[in-house]
């Protein structure tokens, strides 16, 4: 068939199951040559709650024709809602192949106001304090190029496009007691806002962005962790702030964050002030 098919959109609400007695309500039938894709988040290798995605988490969806850029809009699909239910990852509209090869992108958290695919502006949160704020804070990508259409899901591998920080506090040798359970912890120096192209993944920070502190998430009473933009600190200057009740601990260091790598900063505590120290160490890729 040379004639091309022209992307159709239709409300989900109008679905197969609705229309077949034989059929549950809440199953999810997809039409012929409707578009399906299996989302893999980067570490179960199949949200961002570190291992998989969850149910009602949203990705954006953009597909081209294979010899065409992506564009803000005129692509066949633009910015399309994929809502996963704990099972499936369906479209707020139902979504259809195309003739020919395609570019298929996707990007995590999703965004309704993008207005620049080459330089999409994503920020992490300063307050990351909440597990929620701390998720949203990353920013996931995968594409699957040279496509056709398929009865299959076309599978999407997700990377990790910012850098995570581990903040781990032990005690020195003249420490006593345990750690503080009410610590807090913040990273300083940091441009917090970044650029993405959404045809490639590359981030770059910000370069008319000041810096600010991040607020980090407590896992335990040793483990702090946060999401930055990836970005080199060459020249030492404040990088760690431990709080505990009244007393401030600021530290000094240099670190290059690294896109899709985890950084991991051991803060020794001392009960003498002048003896706590900063090392700046492990890094784990594709955490």
């Amino acid at each position: 068939m040379d004639k091309k098919i022209t992307i159709a959109a239709v409300l989900a609400t109008c679905m197969l199951s609705a229309c077949n007695n034989d059929v549950a309500e809440d199953v999810f039938v997809p039409d012929e040559g409707e578009i399906q894709l299996l989302m893999l988040h980067p570490n179960a290798q199949t949200r961002a709650t570190e291992t998989a995605f969850e149910n009602s988490d949203s990705i954006g969806v953009y597909v081209t024709a294979a010899d065409l850029d992506l564009q803000l809009g005129g692509n066949e699909v633009n910015n399309e809602l994929f809502t996963y239910n704990g099972t499936t990852w369906t479209s707020k509209r139902r979504v259809y192949w195309n003739n020919g090869t395609h570019n298929v992108y996707a990007y995590y958290p999703f965004d309704r106001k993008v207005n620049d695919v080459e330089n999409y502006s994503f920020s992490v949160r300063e307050d990351q304090s909440t597990k929620l704020a701390y998720t949203r804070s990353d920013f996931l990508w995968a594409s699957s190029p040279n496509v056709t259409a398929s009865s299959s899901p076309v599978t999407m591998q997700f990377g990790h496009k910012m850098s995570s920080v581990v903040v781990k506090l032990e005690k020195g040798d003249d420490f006593e007691g345990d750690i503080p359970s009410n610590a807090e912890v913040y990273l300083y120096s940091t441009v917090t806002k970044a650029n993405i192209d959404l045809s490639t993944g590359d981030v770059s920070k910000d370069n008319y962005a000041g810096t600010s502190s991040i607020k980090c998430y407590k896992v335990n009473n040793t483990q702090y962790q946060a999401i930055v933009v990836p970005q080199n600190i060459n020249s030492r200057r404040p990088l760690v702030e431990v709080v505990v009740g009244d007393v401030s601990y600021l530290l000094e260091g240099k670190i290059s964050y690294k896109p899709g790598y985890r950084h991991t900063i051991t803060v020794t505590l001392d009960k003498n002030p002048e003896k706590i120290k900063i090392e700046v160490g492990g890094e784990i890729v594709n955490w």
